[in-house]
């Protein structure tokens, strides 16, 4: 009886550091996208959403690139982790401001949450190395997300997110990503609903 009292607390303690883990990857949800005041836009985004969005268009680019997928999601999904203790900067802000120390972070952040078996601490070591075909892609993945909110401000009226998407296009480098941004720069942003409406829909042929 003793053995398994002990098991329970050991299995608990861990479940705590877990759950710590989770309330600290939800600050994500607050952390606002730095770069959004400059598009001059009342959309909203925020870190945690960048990540979603992040992750899933990772997850087809791997799938085109054909490279491993369970490891892009996983990179993916905790490539902006470190931004809940280092905080989000935009491009200005890196001018004036010192760079947090990422990986140090990453490092303490698995240490403190028992995680050192989930390999964060590696993952993001290689994204931040940007080296490998994974990392490439994420970092990919991490442009067009911006692009997908920048292609939606273009699509509401605001011309100069045109230069925004031109720059950021330019910035890819897997023959997948840069296909993608090319594609997402030429598609109408409000182009799926539509087609659904005028599929279900016999009064929609004005749109």
């Amino acid at each position: 009886m003793a053995k398994k009292k002990t098991k329970i607390v050991k299995l608990n303690s861990k479940a705590k550091k877990s759950v710590g883990f989770l309330f600290e990857t939800r600050i994500l949800k607050y952390l606002p996208r730095t770069s959004v005041p400059y598009l001059k836009t009342p959309l909203k985004e925020n870190v945690a959403e960048h990540t979603f969005y992040t992750t899933i268009i990772a997850w087809i680019l791997a799938e085109l690139e054909k490279v491993n997928e369970d490891k892009v999601i996983k990179m993916a999904l905790i490539h902006d982790l470190a931004e809940a203790r280092g905080g989000e900067r935009n491009l200005i802000n890196k001018f004036y401001s010192q760079p947090p120390n990422e990986p140090k972070i990453i490092e303490e952040v698995s240490q403190a949450y028992h995680l050192k078996n989930l390999g964060i601490l590696e993952l993001f070591q290689e994204f931040s190395e940007e080296k490998t075909k994974e990392a490439k892609i994420v970092k990919d993945a991490d442009i067009i997300a911006g692009m997908l909110l920048e292609k939606e401000v273009l699509d509401s009226g605001n011309e100069k997110a045109k230069k925004w998407l031109i720059v950021s296009l330019s910035r890819l480098k897997t023959k997948g990503g840069k296909n993608f941004g090319e594609l997402l720069i030429k598609t109408d942003s409000d182009r799926w609903w539509l087609e659904i409406a005028k599929k279900y829909l016999a009064f929609t042929k004005f749109l």
